[in-house]
This record gives structure tokens, sequence and C-alpha cells, in this order.
């Protein structure tokens, strides 16, 4: 195993080498303080408080009244934040972070080594039933303050994805003063260390944040203000960009895009690392622990069609998880091809010579609705008969975790690791592993792979890790879509990061 020692960048960082065609750059001019971002969201939030957090725009919030012990940068690296540099042991299981000096919470109160310890503690208690929680307890073995601003993650096993976990949700650090002040109220008053204050959250409205007066990083924020206004789709959220009324809007397909594309005044900052969009069912129980039933179902998909309409061709096929593009991306393992007449076949050795009926549900999310149009049309061909059942947007995900739901398309971002996507949807112990897909070779693979620092054994091993489940077909691989932000002109300095959480904590609008 390579020694490891990682002065302020992970093992990993500058391994991938993304395609980010359209990625925003800095503009020209020197930012100016003042004004309010308005932002449209389709917002689906549950809580705000990070521990608890599960839902995608919750993390928009998140990022600007926290702020995490490493953060991403636009090509994946992993960069300082709260911690301004770390080293890895020899031995790979222990993590010595040397946080930044002289930040304080919203609230007043230090951050420290013993806040840090507590962050991770909470998470990892049992009774408080984080979410987070099955992330980290198979890694983590302690946290150890041992100075003021010296914090040491002593690690089960060697784990490079651990500095993947703590850019998001599980290195979000909350003020334990105010935790255990607010109780269940800290959902909806979260204080964090980040760069703007909460404010007010009228839910189905509007959530406000304000500037933080005593942020840390010098310089910033810009913005007086951020609001997030809730939006009921794309449609209106372009709508309302041409008024004035809003900003920036958000997570906008290649359709939503068309009435504004050349405006002017209006800028459109593409992404081309979308989602990973899939088809999902439970393997499990019937039907779908039947085999032949889910090889029929991946041929009778066009996915080339899919991309076609639904992202007008500025997305791409998935043949697996991984686009290409990041380091783990393996280009000789390939999905099924559309062949309906072989699918027809397969249909009739799974049981079903009469065709086979289902209910295929159907998020009230644009994207979705279009793709599960055109999965009933191409399955109708093969003898697959879906009847569309539309889910609220806000209870769809829920669904598939409890169960409720068995066939629906799902999508997810990648992560900066391997580890952070592979492991929690096709590891047996995988807190999103909603399909609840097992394979003993695929978990060996993947505890392999998340246990070792050596990048080229870990493409291997992940490399082999896809082509079972691809194999497998817990999930029927679709699309990697093409998304958009459009934002005035005015708005400045916005850059994508790769998980398509946008950022504003350093965006400013020019005058």
């Amino acid at each position: 195993m390579p020694q490891p020692s990682l002065p302020r960048r992970s093992v990993l960082a500058g391994a991938t080498a993304l395609g980010l065609a359209g990625t925003a750059r800095a503009q020209t001019g020197s930012p100016r303080k003042g004004g309010a971002l308005n932002v449209g969201i389709n917002n689906d939030a549950r809580t705000f408080d990070p521990i608890y957090s599960v839902q995608f725009s919750e993390r928009q919030v998140l990022y600007l009244v926290f702020n995490t012990l490493v953060k991403y940068g636009p090509d994946f690296s992993i960069q300082p934040e709260l911690a301004d540099s770390w080293n890895v042991s020899p031995d790979g299981k222990s993590v010595t972070f040397q946080l930044h000096p002289g930040i304080n919470f919203q609230d007043g109160t230090p951050f420290d080594a013993a806040v840090v310890k507590w962050n991770i503690d909470k998470r990892l208690d049992p009774a408080t039933a984080s979410p987070q929680r099955e992330l980290l307890a198979p890694v983590i073995a302690a946290v150890e303050a041992t100075g003021k601003l010296t914090v040491v993650f002593n690690l089960k096993e060697p784990y490079p994805g651990l500095f993947s976990l703590l850019g998001e949700r599980a290195g979000f650090m909350v003020s334990p003063t105010a935790y255990e002040k607010l109780g269940k109220d800290f959902a909806n008053a979260p204080v964090g260390t980040g760069a703007f204050l909460w404010k007010s959250w009228v839910r189905g409205s509007a959530l406000t944040l304000e500037r933080n007066p005593a942020y840390w990083e010098a310089g910033l924020p810009y913005l007086d203000s951020v609001v997030f206004r809730d939006l009921a789709g794309a449609v209106v959220g372009t709508q309302r960009l041409l008024t004035g009324e809003l900003d920036v809007v958000m997570e906008l397909s290649p359709q939503d895009i068309r009435v504004i594309d050349g405006k002017p005044g209006i800028a459109l900052k593409p992404i081309t690392l979308g989602r990973w969009y899939f088809l999902q069912w439970h393997v499990n129980t019937p039907p779908f622990d039947n085999a032949k039933l889910r090889q029929a179902f991946a041929h009778a998909i066009d996915r080339q069609r899919l991309n076609d309409i639904v992202m007008r061709g500025k997305g791409t096929v998935s043949d697996g998880p991984t686009p290409e593009g990041l380091w783990w991306n393996d280009p000789s393992i390939k999905a099924p091809a559309h062949d309906p007449a072989r699918a027809r076949a397969l249909l009739t050795e799974a049981g079903y010579p009469n065709g086979f009926s289902f209910v295929l549900s159907t998020p009230q999310v644009a994207a979705f609705q279009q793709l599960n149009q055109l999965l009933q049309e191409q399955l109708a061909e093969a003898g697959i008969k879906v009847t569309l059942q539309t889910v609220g947007a806000s209870e769809w995900y829920g669904r598939v975790v409890d169960g409720t739901t068995n066939l629906t398309p799902t999508r997810w971002v990648q992560r900066p690791d391997p580890d952070g996507l592979m492991y929690i949807l096709f590891h047996s112990k995988g807190f999103a592993n909603t399909t609840k897909y097992q394979n003993p070779e695929v978990d060996r693979l993947l505890d392999t792979a998340r246990a070792t620092y050596d990048v080229d054994l870990r493409k291997r091993l992940y490399s082999d890790a896809q082509r079972l489940i691809v194999a497998d077909l817990p999930v029927a691989p679709l699309i990697f879509g093409a998304e958009y932000a459009a934002m005035v002109d005015k708005v400045r300095d916005f850059v994508w990061i790769p998980d398509q959480i946008p950022r504003f904590r350093s965006v400013w609008k020019a005058a």
C-alpha cells in the first residue's frame, strides 16, 4: 500500500478529468457588495438540520448556513474549508485535521476540535438515528480532539472516501450549543459557521437568508441576502426569470431552456456531467426477482431515443453507473442493447408469454414525466404494459425508501469518490440500496475498494463490480442527463460543482 501523506488535499484530488464543458468561469470585474439573489427552486425540503437532511434541495440552503470540513473544487478535488490541512497515517487508518483558527458559529460560540468530535459522535450515536450513521459507522472507529484545533479520525480500515463524506452532509458542522438549546426547533432555525444567517421559512412560498456580518472568510459574502422561492415547475421559473422576478433558476433540462436560449440579459450555465437516470425495482421479491423479466425490460428500452428526446441529444447514453470522464469509468462495460424481439422472447422465458403489466411511478418532475411516457411507449412494443401513477415530488423518494413504490425511474448525481455512490446504492448494507440488491462478490469488491488508497487497484475493483451490477440488472441504466442553470447576466462568479448542488457563497451581482 502507498504511504499517503496528504497535506491540504485528498489522495484522489485531481484524479478525475471531468467533462465540464460550459462550466461557468469567473467573469471580469471586481465583486461588489449588496443586493438580494432571488433563486427559483423546486423545494422538496423537509428539514434544515444537516444531521437528518436527505432531500436534494435542502443542500442548496445548507451550504450557505454551514461550512464543511473540506470542500469540493470544480474538478471534484478535495480542498480546505474548516480544516486548513490534513495528513494520513502510514497505515492509512487515521487522518489528522488541522482546523482554521478564529472561527465562530453564528451564535458566537467557538468552532474547534471538540465541536468536530461532538458533530461526528452525534451522527454516530444510534439514538440520534441520523441517516448519515450508515455511512460513517462502518468506517469511523473514534474521533479524538487531541488539541484545540487538532482532530483525529481513527478509522476501522483505511478509507480514502472519508474526504468526500466530509465535503457534504456528514461534514456540515452545527453549533452544539444551539442544537442542544433548540432541540427539534433547530431544523427550522439552523445555526452554523456559514456565510448566511437563517431569517425565515414560509413553507410553500420562500426561504430567506441574510448576510453573516461576522463571517470568517475575508470579504465574503458579497450579497445582502439569498431568497429561495418555491416554483411550480420550470415553465413558471423561466417566465419569472424573464420578468425579472427571479435571478436564478436551476435544474433546467434542454427542453426547458428553449424559451430563454439567446434571450438578451439571460446567461445559461450548462453542466454536461449530468445526473445518472435509471429504472429501478425490488430485486428480492416478485415479480422483479425474475432475472429474465429484468432483462426483458432492459432490452425493450431505447436509451439513445430517450437521450435524443428528453435531453435533445445533449446528454449521453448510460451503460452503467459511471459516466465518461470519471477515473472509475470503464468504457468496455455495456448495458443490454435495444432489441424488442429479444425482449419479447425473454418475457416468454420469464413466464409471461401473454405480456406483463405493472404500475410505473411518475414523480411530478418534468424530466421524469417525459421519460416515463417514452418508457411506456417503448415497453409496450415488447409486450410490457405499464400504467403511469403520479406521485408528488416531495413524497416520491420517501415512498421509494420505504418500499411503497417499486417500479420507478430514479436519478443520482455523481460523488467525488466512487464509494460515495457505488456503495450506498449497490452494497447489501448501502443505506440507499432501495432495490434490495445483494451480490456477495459485489460486496467483496466494494469492501476491498473502499479500504485501499491505491487508485489503480481501486479502478480495477470498481470495474469488476460495475460489470457484475450491469449483468445482474438491479437497475436498468438509462441516460446521463444534461442540465442548466439560467440566470440574469448581472449574477457573477457562479461556478458549477459536479455534484450539481449550487453554491452561492461567492456569487455577487453587478450594478
